[in-house]
């Protein structure tokens, strides 16, 4: 789990489940209407969320093969 490709394919695994169920949550949400309002706040939250994840993993990920130098 320390490689650097493990940890990058992490991330990316883990950002797109984000968004599958930021996908799933949507349209169950909209199931036979047409209200943007009660999807807005799980669209938003996932993407706050997707930046943690591809930010803050990325980053550690920098400062870990630097460290490593």
């Amino acid at each position: 789990m320390n490689r650097p490709a493990v940890v990058a394919s992490v991330i990316i695994i883990v950002n797109a489940c984000i968004w599958g169920f930021a996908i799933i949550m949507s349209s169950h949400a909209l199931g036979g209407t047409g209200a943007y309002e009660q999807i807005q706040h799980i669209l938003g939250g996932s993407a706050v969320a997707s930046l943690l994840v591809v930010g803050g993993g990325f980053a550690r990920l920098a400062k870990k093969l630097k460290s490593e130098k």
